[in-house]
């Protein structure tokens, strides 16, 4: 068999082999026929995806097979493996693995084991799914409020009228609290009988009126009877109440000493008192000059603007954290004039749509070609011989480059094959196509710069064919050549993909 036909029975098997593996790790591949289906309604299934998995107590049963729209609710269809059975009761909820992990289905196994759910059943208890914007947004309002209260905390007792304000709130206070500290220090065993008594008497009128209701209605129509009869006998009330106050006058001249003694005593509680709003006052100072945790606090706003800067900070990473991109290719071409296969691998980080950052590694068959030019003197004298010798070393070739998109077009710098280089890619038909220029290794001896013209081509999403020129520039050596060949590339979606489906045993 020729070499022709080995290389393209070649080709063809590893076309089918991706093809196959292309369609097995797709929404068209086999894996989710195994098992059974249930379904499940959420409010919202922000951040999950075809193939993440579903888990229950922490252990991986089956897969998120499709996500629909049902009314106003995410409806996801889960394909659950053959063994295992979902109590009827379940509680299903969308969690994340760490802070910022990837999203997957949890169910809580409920405790009626006798029910199960049948193929084709809903799961209906399920748990709102945390929503990390949404905490983020209330951190920052808890921020916002914290920076208007210590604001207005600080308009309302940084003035001076404020301050007098504060000063005579506490001075009234401390009069209160002393003379009340004075009054129970004094009569503590007097206010221990009357709660006692209390008490008493709490229970001495709750089983009277349980034993004596009709004795009490009885009692209440009498003293409605008597209200009546005082309306009529108010002139001979006013002249009893009379007398009762010429009594009271004789009981307190007889008893003015006691009573001069209780005024005394109110002098002293308000000397405590204005003592104790003293001390508060100047505390009140000290707050208003900075002193202490509570004026930092007061008069600083270093801990709101840390708390400011944070919740930025955090709200920063989680965008960039979202936005960014992953993707990993792997292909190889076929060159006509060596019959060698060249090898690429590269893995490509876009932080944004129009900007990318790219590093790989080249297996190159021919390596970089060294030539040394050597020069011999021989008999008769005056002759000479010139050799020059030619090899080619350092096969493996690393590359690192930095692209920026304009329209459709992509202009990328940096390092090509282990020398310095730029490119220019336009893309069309919805970027399915890419037609690329590069140029590197300038200092070539003897020989122009290395230029490749190339294209390439997205048969299914993760499968694509590339073809070209490479060394266009050369004509001497051979250097020449016409390539071919096929390769595959994920992005963070399929290698999620892929890396659930690889089985991983213990």
């Amino acid at each position: 068999m020729s070499r022709e036909a080995r290389v393209g029975i070649f080709v063809l098997m590893g076309l089918i082999v991706l093809t196959y593996f292309t369609f097995r790790v797709s929404k068209w591949g086999l894996i989710a026929d195994k098992g059974y289906r249930l379904t499940v309604d959420f409010e919202s299934a922000a951040g999950l995806e075809p193939k993440s998995d579903v888990k229950m107590a922490g252990v991986p049963i089956g897969k998120v097979e499709e996500i629909q729209l049902a009314g106003n609710r995410a409806r996801l269809v889960l394909r659950i493996a053959p063994k295992y059975r979902i109590p009827i009761d379940s509680v299903a909820s969308i969690q994340t693995q760490g802070l910022l992990g990837e999203k997957y289905v949890e169910i809580v196994p409920g405790k009626d084991l006798q029910q199960t759910l049948p193929a084709g059943g809903k799961v209906t208890h399920t748990l709102a799914p945390t929503n990390l914007d949404a905490m983020v947004r209330k951190l920052e309002g808890i921020g916002d409020d914290i920076k208007k209260f210590t604001s207005t905390l600080g308009e309302t007792f940084g003035t001076e009228e404020g301050k007098q304000a504060l000063a005579d709130i506490l001075r009234d206070v401390r009069a209160t609290t002393a003379s009340l500290r004075a009054v129970v220090q004094g009569n503590e065993k007097r206010f221990d009988r009357i709660l006692v008594n209390i008490d008493k008497l709490s229970s001495d009128l709750s089983e009277i009126s349980s034993v004596n209701k009709e004795d009490l209605r009885v009692t209440i129509a009498n003293l409605r009877s008597f209200s009546e009869t005082l309306k009529s006998e108010t002139p001979a009330l006013a002249r009893k109440l009379e007398e009762m106050s010429d009594r009271v006058s004789g009981v307190v001249g007889d008893n003015r000493a006691n009573v001069k003694e209780t005024i005394e005593n109110l002098k002293v509680a308000s000397a405590k008192l204005d003592n104790t709003l003293d001390a508060a006052g100047r505390v009140m100072e000290k707050i208003d000059r900075g002193e202490g945790t509570l004026g930092m606090l007061v008069n600083d706003n270093t801990a709101h603007n840390s708390l400011t800067k944070t919740l930025e900070g955090i709200n920063r990473y989680v965008r960039k954290t979202e936005e960014l991109k992953t993707f990993i290719d792997y292909h190889l071409e076929w060159q006509a004039q060596s019959s060698d296969f060249k090898h690429y691998a590269n893995l490509r980080l876009q932080p944004t749509a129009d900007k990318y950052y790219q590093i790989g590694l080249v297996d190159d068959p021919r390596g970089k070609l060294d030539t040394n030019t050597t020069t011999l003197t021989t008999t008769p004298p005056g002759t000479t011989e010139t050799t020059t010798s030619e090899t080619y070393t350092n096969k493996l070739k690393f590359t690192a480059l930095i692209a920026k998109r304009f329209s459709g077009f992509t202009v990328k710098g940096g390092v090509m094959e282990s020398t310095g280089g730029v490119g220019l890619d336009y893309e069309v038909l919805k970027d399915r196509l890419t037609l690329g220029l590069d140029a590197f290794d300038f200092s070539r001896k003897g020989l122009p710069p290395h230029l490749k013209a190339y294209g390439n081509y997205d048969i299914v999403k993760n499968l694509f064919v590339t073809g070209g020129v490479d060394d266009v520039l050369a004509s001497e050596r051979d250097l020449r050549t016409l390539f071919l060949g096929i390769g595959i590339k994920f992005a963070d979606e399929d290698l999620k993909t892929v890396l659930g489906a690889v089985p991983i045993k213990p």
